[in-house]
């Protein structure tokens, strides 16, 4: 059947699914590590403080999602919307604040 102009797509896969051989990998990886912790731990342990860091780091990749650079154009925004984007940001640094007692 082709595909018609105007109805939604209706098979596939859905948006960020992981297709079945990238699952059963990232699962034979992750059981691999897990039987092979501490020595790994115990390797890393023998390396000199420089290449331990190195390691330290090479993991945090693989934990931690990149960062990414986020640049605003605000210069087309009035001074209502920017009055309204400022204030949310307030909220949101007031919300994670401790309360200071």
């Amino acid at each position: 059947m082709p595909f018609e102009k105007g109805k939604p797509k209706t098979g596939g896969r859905k948006p960020g699914a992981l297709n079945k051989t990238t699952a059963d990998i990232k699962a034979r990886i992750k059981t691999f590590i897990d039987q092979k912790f501490e020595d790994i731990s115990a390797a890393i342990e023998l390396m000199e403080p420089k290449d331990q860091v190195a390691a330290y780091l090479k993991f945090m990749e693989y934990i931690l999602p990149k960062q990414r650079e986020t640049k605003l154009d605000i210069s087309s925004l009035s001074e209502e919307e920017l009055d309204e984007l400022l204030g949310r940001a307030m909220n949101k640094v007031e919300e994670q604040e401790p309360d200071e007692e």
